[in-house]
């Protein structure tokens, strides 16, 4: 049972999971030796509602340990959808493009159970890119990565030359959040106030990745072995759908623990 004080301290703050944090925390402390200020650091941070999984500096994602920093989006438990589809339905040897990549978690997970496959990883920001390079070592997976900084839209020529029509998979968790979504996280100053709004901010209407990635990179799979697999927001999957019928792509919807549709897959 963690420390009554840790517990007491959470539940008091308002931290709605507090038990499990708690436990967290406690299990921090005793891995890496920690002393009594650097707890009440820690709890201090929490208590201010900076996101757990900074202040600790890692997380787990699909049962494997992930390096964090503030450039990269923290890794939730829907994404692993996205890497359980990988896993299952990925063709032999096939090489998956990872676009907004940040930490890495959904490409690296899916490598590790899947020892044919390999991908390219391509974000952003160089801090993210760094954190998922040293994930891919953590994790062992270097030797079938490929990471490059990189914004996907100004930059897609240049990777489009890098894949060159050698991929099967387009993979992608893109900013999804709209205007008046990153409105209220401004005035609420929530846990996702401490998140990289550029791992978050899609547009107006919060669809401008997934518009530019089916319109400007579909023609860079090859033929009739592809998956394109996005993570989205509420109530965007069937804008995403009609992005993909306008391409000729079929697809495919997967729900999340919340009956959430999630993921949409499209298929060449």
């Amino acid at each position: 049972m963690p420390d009554k004080k840790t517990i007491d301290l959470l539940k008091n703050s308002g931290i709605e999971n507090y038990l499990f944090e708690s436990k967290i925390i406690e299990e921090h402390v005793r891995k890496y030796n920690l002393e009594l200020p650097d707890l009440d650091n820690i709890i201090k941070r929490r208590i201010n509602r900076e996101p757990l999984q900074y202040i600790l500096g890692e997380w787990e994602f699909y049962g494997d340990l992930y390096k964090l920093n503030k450039s990269c989006l923290i890794p939730r438990p829907e994404t692993e959808f996205i890497t359980e589809y990988i896993i299952n339905n990925a063709k032999i040897n096939s090489i998956a493009l990872d676009l907004c990549s940040g930490s890495g978690c959904i490409s690296i997970s899916a490598l590790k159970r899947r020892k044919d496959m390999t991908a390219i990883l391509i974000d952003i920001s160089p801090e993210a890119v760094n954190m998922s390079k040293e994930n891919a070592g953590i994790n062992g997976v270097s030797g079938r990565t490929e990471f490059y900084c990189l914004d996907i839209m100004k930059d897609y020529l240049k990777i489009l030359e890098i894949i060159k029509n050698k991929i099967n998979i387009i993979v992608s968790n893109p900013p999804y959040l709209n205007k008046s979504d990153i409105e209220k996280i401004k005035r609420e100053k929530t846990e996702l106030y401490h998140e990289p709004r550029a791992a978050f901010y899609g547009g107006e209407d919060g669809l401008d990745f997934y518009r530019f990635i089916i319109d400007n990179y579909s023609d860079a799979l090859r033929d009739n072995n592809i998956i394109t697999i996005f993570e989205c927001g509420l109530n965007q999957s069937g804008d995403i759908i009609k992005m993909f019928e306008k391409i000729g792509f079929s697809w495919d919807i997967i729900r999340d623990y919340g009956n959430i549709e999630r993921v949409v897959i499209g298929r060449k």
